[in-house]
């Protein structure tokens, strides 16, 4: 008889929270940066690589002595901040990360980022009409058209929705 309550009990519960998360993200998401001249901040669990012509890039990893190490290629100056946070600068800069949870930050020119994973981030283009700069690259999440970086800074959410949302 309680076996049978409880099953009732938790199938019930089930049946409430069903209807609760249907609309929440639950899959990683994408984002997609050509050629961006601006900020592109990520705090994501996932991979990213990407490169730039000119500028810098800061990596915060939180448990930065596991397995998971960012990799940073063509750098012409590199700074440890401590022993979680690392400033790579120059020009052609290349980056890789994979796995786990990483906090990056890239102020430069000629972005180009690719993201999968869940989390959040801020962009923003350095283009401006008074400032005489029309073009400052182009961004996508979860294969969207791509759209001109906004010129103020915009937050997101790095998740797509289940199929059928």
């Amino acid at each position: 008889m309680r076996t049978r309550s409880l099953f009732t009990v938790l199938a019930s519960a089930a049946v409430l929270v069903a209807p609760a998360s249907a609309g929440k993200p639950v899959t990683d998401g994408t984002l997609s940066v050509k050629d961006a001249k601006g900020l592109v901040q990520l705090s994501s669990r996932g991979s990213l690589i990407g490169r730039f012509e000119r500028g810098k890039v800061t990596i915060t990893d939180p448990n930065p002595y596991d397995a998971r190490r960012p990799t940073v290629l063509g750098a012409e100056q590199v700074v440890y901040r401590n022993a979680k946070t690392t400033v790579y600068s120059g020009k052609d800069v290349r980056i890789r990360i994979g796995g786990g949870l990483t906090h990056v930050r890239i102020e430069g020119r000629g972005i180009y980022l690719s993201a999968v994973g869940r989390g959040s981030g801020l962009i923003d283009g350095a283009g401006s009409t008074q400032a005489g700069v029309f073009y400052d690259g182009v961004w996508s999440m979860n294969d969207e058209e791509y759209r001109s970086l906004p010129d103020d800074p915009t937050r997101f959410q790095l998740a797509a929705l289940r199929p059928g949302d």
